[in-house]
């Protein structure tokens, strides 16, 4: 019995001077790290898109260590494909706790010309965003401690869909308006379908004229695909009879600026509503169209004189015979 005893004592003694030299040769910032609470679920919402900027909140669900406790700040380096994607700093409010769960509200801002090419890649690829976080959390009996920590993260980035105006069908022209309808067709490079809710466009042609239009109906974008969409818009003609004097006498190619803004709603779990600004340029063909429009107006009214002039004749035939 003492023999087992000894023994059980010696095993103890054996594991506190291990513990002890662990922790003696172990760095402490390695150390703490193997407390750190663990960041999950992240959840991208609020997402605004521009040309040059991206900005989003970033929800993130914290997970306690055995020795953690509230976070009350966190800084954090973002990287794609070894490039910054973003950084910043941000505090956080006990008020905004529920119960013993805490989630993270991290306001984020990219350079979309810096992140553009990289999140469609990531969206063929699938890789994960690189993440350093530095988080501050009590701890007890230690009071307010630093865990670094260092990760691949399942973070999700919208990418900007690309648009091209691909056909232009002229519904009608008239000295100072004309109404059409646009075919644009929509690149959509993440890896989620979306909805389009709600589209505004503004087609301006220089020195011509200026459409404003929008969609009369949801369309469901699939990911990774083109998609075309239709617009109906009327514009405004700038300076009518030179317009239409240069339209008929061979003015073929019309160059555009279009700006346009959605309204998206992902098809996804981690993602929420889109809001996002386009700005893009190109030129379309409309002199056939506006030629035929004219040809077609002028046909219909000759038949409707046509039509006229044969009930006035057979009007007065009828009062004849009487």
């Amino acid at each position: 019995m003492k023999r087992g005893l000894k023994i059980f004592l010696l095993v103890i003694l054996g594991l506190i001077i291990v513990g002890g030299v662990v922790l003696a040769t172990t760095p402490t910032r390695k150390l703490l790290s193997l407390f750190a609470p663990k960041i999950d679920r992240l959840r991208i919402t609020d997402t605004r898109i521009n040309e040059e900027m991206v900005t989003m909140n970033v929800l993130a669900h914290v997970q306690p260590s055995l020795v953690s406790g509230f976070v009350d700040s966190m800084s954090y380096r973002l990287s794609l494909y070894g490039t910054q994607i973003a950084k910043g700093n941000k505090s956080f409010e006990r008020d905004d706790r529920k119960g013993d769960a805490q989630t993270l509200k991290i306001p984020m801002t990219m350079n979309h010309n810096v992140t553009r090419e990289l999140v469609r890649r990531q969206a063929k690829e699938g890789d994960k965003v690189q993440a350093y976080l530095q988080i501050f959390s009590d701890v007890p009996l230690l009071g307010r401690k630093k865990f670094i920590i260092e990760e691949d993260l399942d973070m999700v980035i919208p990418a900007l869909p690309g648009a091209t105006v691909t056909d232009l069908k002229i519904t009608d022209f008239g000295l100072d308006e004309m109404e059409m309808v646009m075919t644009m067709q929509l690149d959509n490079p993440n890896e989620f379908d979306f909805y389009i809710r709600d589209m505004k466009m503004t087609l301006n042609f220089p020195e011509k004229m200026t459409s404003v239009g929008g969609n009369v109906k949801d369309y469901l974008v699939k990911a990774q695909s083109v998609t075309p969409i239709q617009i109906q818009a009327v514009s405004d003609v700038k300076k009518p009879l030179k317009t239409t004097f240069k339209t008929l006498t061979g003015d073929q190619v019309w160059p555009y600026s279009m700006k346009t803004h959605m309204v998206l709603e992902p098809k996804s779990d981690v993602v929420g509503t889109v809001e996002m600004d386009a700005v893009k340029t190109g030129e379309i063909n409309v002199v056939q169209q506006v030629k035929k429009i004219i040809k077609n107006n002028k046909e219909e009214k000759k038949a409707e004189k046509a039509e006229k002039k044969a009930e006035k004749k057979a009007q007065k035939q009828k009062e004849e015979t009487k």
